[in-house]
């Protein structure tokens, strides 16, 4: 039997969505809407048990349930994201193969040199 917190699998998905985002989480079991809050899930073969905020649980057929995690649209809660690039010390060839930390000696071409690409003559 394996079990399934959804607050754990929702936590998850609002994170890689935008924490601050609003989210509503619907469950349907055979096409009808449940006005309960699902917080945990149990597997026993084909069925499931959902567990329910108020303590409630229903059974009933895998291919019967849905529970669907939908966004606000009008906010991610990601604002003001900047990169922070760390380059790379040394010489590499333009397919990335490290050539070593100095272009001398290097034949004529284009270099990455400490992040800068470089024209060796």
């Amino acid at each position: 039997m394996k079990t399934i917190r959804t607050g754990l699998c929702l936590a998850a998905l609002a994170v890689g969505a935008g924490v601050q985002a609003e989210s509503k989480v619907t469950t349907t079991i055979a096409g009808e809407t449940i006005p309960k809050e699902a917080v945990k899930m149990t597997f026993d073969n084909d069925l499931v048990t959902i567990t329910f905020s108020d303590n409630s649980t229903q059974t009933a057929e895998m291919n019967l349930v849905n529970i669907a995690l939908d966004h606000n649209q009008g906010s991610s809660g990601l604002t003001n994201i900047t990169a922070d690039p760390k380059a790379k010390k040394g010489v590499y060839n333009l397919k990335g193969q490290y050539l070593g930390e100095s272009p001398e000696g290097l034949p004529a071409g284009i270099y990455i040199v400490n992040g800068q690409k470089v024209n060796v003559r």
